[in-house]
């Protein structure tokens, strides 16, 4: 078992916020917590995580003390670790470029993924609630669905 694990921000807005399979994420953060894991992000997932929550609260999904209890759940949340690398950079464009992803965000979470397993030679899982990025990288064997 890894000491690591990615959740990209899919994961972490149903923790935050109650939506379906909110509860598989939440039993998802007990075994986070219950083996000590420590979540791994690429640095600029906050930024992503803040960014669901305000759309959240300008769509009228949720009230604006609802987002602000969330973001300070998420800011007080002290198993994440954020990672910033050039190794990351690198590594998350050839990752979209080898699997046809869009963008560099979903990959910078792979890359994260893949460079903490090799740097610890213990798979690190990386979890999602997105099925279009599940399907796009069902060769990847440390992908998790959280859906699954």
């Amino acid at each position: 078992m890894s000491s690591f694990i990615c959740l990209d921000s899919s994961v972490l807005i149903k923790l935050l916020v109650n939506e379906e399979d909110s509860n598989k994420a939440v039993v998802l953060m007990d075994r986070v917590i219950n083996e000590r894991l420590t979540v791994v992000l690429p640095d600029f997932a906050w930024t992503e995580v803040g960014t669901v929550l305000r759309k959240k609260v300008f769509r009228k999904l949720i009230s604006s003390e609802q987002a602000e209890n969330a973001w300070e759940a998420f800011t007080n949340l002290g198993v994440l670790s954020f990672i910033s690398d050039m190794a990351i950079m690198r590594s998350a464009w050839r990752i979209a470029e080898e699997e046809e992803l869009p963008t560099l965000y979903d990959a910078a979470y792979l890359a994260v993924a893949e460079i903490v397993s090799r740097q610890y030679n213990k798979t690190c899982e990386f979890w999602t609630a997105d099925e279009r990025l599940v399907n796009s990288v069902r060769d990847k064997d440390y992908v998790r669905f959280l859906s699954d």
